[in-house]
């Protein structure tokens, strides 16, 4: 279908589900024509999944314009699903405007997901200037799969004012994946402490895998300071060296 017929589809066809196939094409296609139909369905559909993939498709276009309704859908929209994919295209049009309302979700969604998307929106954002916030809440985070991926939003700003609270994290994460996280993340924010806390998870955690995320940190750090690679225990001798 041509550009006119899918809004149509997205305005008129009675079958939800086209009109959500049809939301997602428009979005593909990149035209400045789709902007106002995109918004008015994702404000206004009576079907939860047509909204959803309206908001997605307002972050494949790109477009400016779409910030407000989306922050709007973001804060307001009942079904979690589209609040969830309007912090994510949020995220995509990268619009420090949307900071204020990003924090607000990440803090309060009643869906774990969504503060998710909202806390890697903020670093998609480079919102440096929210990381403490976002320190906090994975702190306060109940969920070990949301704790994950707000981590993986603070290894996108690689800001070393995150390490001691990572260094807290994990030593005493009860959840391994967690744990391995951080270790992936440690290995862009070299410091004499950083070399510490890496060679004393390789020593003592439980897990496998966060032994060898840890050793993995250990060798990307010594590469990046042409450091001869050589054991764990050599690199904390010489740690002073990874400033």
């Amino acid at each position: 279908m041509d550009i006119e017929e899918l809004i149509e589809t997205l305005k008129l066809h009675s079958d939800p589900w086209k009109r959500a196939e049809a939301a997602l094409q428009l979005g593909d296609r990149g035209d400045d024509r789709v902007l106002e139909v995109l918004i008015d369905k994702m404000q206004n559909d009576d079907h939860d999944f047509v909204r959803r993939d309206c908001a997605e498709a307002l972050g494949l276009l790109e477009m400016k314009d779409a910030v407000e309704p989306l922050i709007n859908c973001m804060l307001t929209d009942p079904f979690r699903y589209a609040r969830n994919e309007a912090a994510e295209s949020l995220g995509k049009l990268d619009d420090k405007k949307a900071i204020p309302a990003l924090l607000k979700t990440m803090k309060t969604d009643d869906w774990d997901f969504t503060r998710a998307s909202a806390a890697l929106a903020l670093a998609e954002i480079d919102a440096h200037e929210v990381i403490g916030e976002i320190l906090t809440s994975i702190v306060e985070e109940k969920e070990s799969y949301i704790r994950k991926d707000m981590i993986k939003a603070v290894h996108k700003f690689r800001d070393v004012e995150s390490l001691p609270v990572l260094f807290e994290l994990i030593s005493n994460d009860e959840d391994w994946e967690v744990r391995k996280q951080i270790a992936l993340t440690l290995g862009w924010l070299a410091s004499p402490k950083t070399i510490e806390v890496l060679v004393s998870v390789l020593q003592r955690d439980p897990h496998l895998f966060v032994k060898q995320e840890a050793e993995n940190s250990l060798q990307i750090i010594a590469r990046d300071f042409k450091f001869q690679w050589t054991t764990a225990e050599a690199m904390l001798e010489a740690k002073e060296k990874f400033t």
